[in-house]
């Protein structure tokens, strides 16, 4: 049995009910799945089971010994020894004729969370996933306002997408075990998101959250390069404080804030 490989953040899980579990909780009958991450297929096995096709895309192609027993046995699996990341997802929607909705499922690996993240979210015809993460990142995914966790990644994910905890995991589960317990997400988009705004929506609340220990002001200021008394009269105009911080804001005023943001800067 081959090891598994640090520089990918490889590590297995083998837990059968809780395979089942993440399955069941991801509502794939007859739906299209990408999967990133497959392993030695222990999730893909199930996914097969219930899901019209799956794509799955694995990096490490010394696990084709097992992946190919598995692609042999089920018809509605194709294995893509690729890197998940470096994929163009419209060329594999036109080549494979995918659906015009498909989940996206995988166990990921704590090093490339968020730009897998980032890629679901950006990738119109992914609606929905079902993804296991180390569980810091989970919180920080679904934190709501004035918590520790709060930050720009939950601002941004949730203001595009429904966030439900489906489970936590353990990390004696997984073989070889990790340092950190995970936690399983389930991510729907929200519908009729617009793009224009949304790129404004995202700049400003990466900029707002630049330096966490700073005030809005601060951080608008450094990142826009706006005198700090124009930044000022912007948020007592809207109902902010002076020494208002990004962690403070929920997400509707987040969404308020950009609007007037963008009148600010015509």
């Amino acid at each position: 049995m081959n090891e598994a490989k640090k520089k990918y953040g490889q590590n297995f899980l083998t837990d059968k009910n809780l395979l089942q579990k993440i399955v069941k909780d991801s509502f794939l009958d007859n739906k299209t799945v990408i999967e990133v991450g497959p392993g030695r297929g222990a999730l893909t096995e199930y996914i097969c089971q219930y899901a019209k096709k799956v794509i799955a895309f694995e990096i490490d192609s010394d696990l084709k010994q097992y992946l190919d027993k598995l692609e042999q046995k089920h018809e509605n699996l194709k294995i893509t020894y690729q890197d998940f990341l470096k994929v163009d997802l419209n060329t594999i929607k036109i080549k494979e004729n995918l659906d015009q909705e498909v989940i996206l499922i995988g166990n990921l690996p704590y090093y490339i969370t968020t730009p897998i993240l980032f890629k679901f979210i950006e990738t119109p015809f992914l609606k929905q996933a079902t993804i296991m993460i180390q569980k810091e990142v989970a919180e920080r995914i679904s934190s709501k306002p004035n918590l520790k966790t709060y930050n720009a990644l939950s601002v941004i994910v949730q203001y595009q997408a429904e966030v439900k905890k489906i489970m936590n995991v353990s990390r004696k589960l997984f073989s070889p075990v990790p340092k950190v317990d995970s936690i399983v997400l389930n991510i729907l988009k929200k519908e009729n998101i617009d793009n224009a705004f949304l790129n404004l929506f995202t700049t400003f609340v990466k900029a707002s959250f630049t330096q966490k220990r700073k005030t809005l002001i601060n951080n608008l200021h450094d990142f826009f390069n706006i005198p700090k008394t124009v930044i000022e009269e912007f948020l007592i105009k809207n109902g902010f404080e002076p020494n208002a911080r990004a962690e403070q804001l929920s997400i509707t005023d987040f969404e308020r804030l950009t609007k007037e943001w963008s009148n600010l800067l015509k």
